[in-house]
C-alpha cells in the first residue's frame, strides 16, 4: 500500500511538473498585416487580408499528421448558406434528405489560428461540441492569411495545400447546435 501511494505522489509530482514547466503554445506574432505563426517545426509567415466577422458552422474535425493543423483543421459551412438550405431541405444534415449532397459540396477545411487565449479556450470549447456530435454555430472576427513563407524545420516548402487559415479573435459559439 505504502508503494502505491509512493507511485501516486510522484505521478502526481510528474504531473504538476509538466504544467508547470512545459512552454505554453505560442500566440502567432503580428505586425501591422504581416503574421508569423509557430507549430512545432512548422514555420509560416503571410499577410493577413482585411479583418472581417465570419458565421460558420463547424461540422468535422480534421486530422493532421505532422502537418500544420492551428488551433482547428475543421470542416465548415457558411452559417448563410446553412440557412438557404434549411430553407430549402429543412434538415439537410441527414443522408435520407436531398440537400445533403449538394450541402456537402460546400464544405470547406479550414484552419483556424487563435489570436489570444480567449479564442484558443472558445475554439477548444466549440471542437469539444464537434465531437460530441454537436453542430455549433460560431461567429468570430479575424483574417484570412495568405501564407507568403513555409518552412517545415529549416526546409521551405511549397503551401500546396491551399487551406484556407483564418486568424481568429474575438470567437464565440453562438449557438451549441445547430440541428433542433
Amino acid at each position: 500500500m505504502k508503494n502505491l501511494l509512493k507511485i501516486v505522489v510522484l505521478l502526481g509530482l510528474v504531473a504538476i511538473a509538466l504544467v508547470i514547466f512545459m512552454p505554453a503554445r505560442a500566440f502567432p506574432a503580428v505586425d501591422g498585416n504581416q503574421i508569423t505563426v509557430d507549430e512545432g517545426r512548422n514555420h509560416i509567415e503571410g499577410v493577413l487580408q482585411p479583418q472581417a466577422t465570419y458565421e460558420f458552422l463547424l461540422k468535422d474535425e480534421g486530422v493532421s499528421l505532422g502537418a500544420f493543423h492551428g488551433d482547428a483543421f475543421i470542416t465548415i459551412l457558411p452559417l448563410a448558406t446553412a440557412e438557404q438550405f434549411k430553407a430549402q431541405y429543412g434538415d439537410f444534415f441527414h443522408c435520407d434528405n436531398p440537400g445533403a449532397t449538394q450541402s456537402q459540396s460546400k464544405l470547406e477545411a479550414v484552419i483556424f489560428v487563435a489570436g489570444n487565449a480567449q479564442a484558443r479556450t472558445q475554439i477548444k470549447d466549440a471542437l469539444s461540441l464537434v465531437d460530441g456530435a454537436h453542430i455549433p454555430v460560431v461567429r468570430f472576427t479575424g483574417a484570412l492569411v495568405q501564407v507568403t513563407g513555409y518552412k517545415v524545420g529549416d526546409t521551405v516548402v511549397q503551401y500546396s495545400t491551399q487551406t484556407p487559415i483564418y486568424y481568429v479573435q474575438d470567437f464565440e459559439i453562438i449557438q451549441t447546435d445547430y440541428l433542433p
